[in-house]
């Protein structure tokens, strides 16, 4: 998985992209013509004299159920923004972007994985009786050393952000 991170004053932003083998992509891509050409083949033999327009809807729900898994493998991106209270991601099949997603959370986790570079980041909030709810889990491919550069910029940026509540001098490391 290719991740890139990035930071500025308030937020941390990391950009994923899905990574998928060339075959499968390939056999994706057949796989899913095949099926809505197959689709429409048989909506138009179940037209008699008079046109029906409902058989037209079984491709036109498989390309948006089951198709964009297509999209996904071939051209997915994932985006997300994390501030110190917030969390916002996106979705990017190649030809459309879902809509940024807000949630606000009180605590991250950190869940290394021991086979490979994988971190999986758990975002929670808690309920009005102190108990721990998930609001956001993702696994990201990084090293530990980046899963560790971001928890210390989120730490640094928190530590900015007290001193301008309270009217502390902003910190500068020499």
């Amino acid at each position: 998985m290719k991740t890139d991170i990035n930071f500025d004053d308030l937020n941390i932003y990391v950009r994923t992209k899905i990574p998928t083998n060339r075959y499968l992509k390939i056999f994706l891509f057949f796989f899913n013509v095949s099926a809505i050409v197959g689709s429409f083949w048989f909506a138009i033999s179940l037209q008699d004299e008079k046109p029906n327009i409902f058989p037209f809807l079984l491709p036109i729900g498989y390309f948006f159920t089951l198709g964009k898994y297509l999209l996904w493998n071939t051209f997915g991106e994932e985006f997300y923004v994390i501030s110190t209270t917030h969390i916002s991601y996106q979705h990017n099949y190649g030809f459309w972007k879902t809509k940024f997603k807000t949630f606000k959370y009180h605590s991250i986790k950190q869940l290394p994985s021991k086979e490979n570079e994988m971190i999986t980041l758990l975002f929670q909030d808690y309920t009005e009786e102190k108990l721990p709810v998930e609001i956001f889990s993702n696994t990201i491919e990084i090293s530990i050393l980046d899963a560790e550069r971001i928890f210390n910029r989120l730490n640094e940026i928190k530590i900015d952000e007290f001193g301008e509540e309270i009217s502390f001098p902003k910190i500068f490391a020499n």
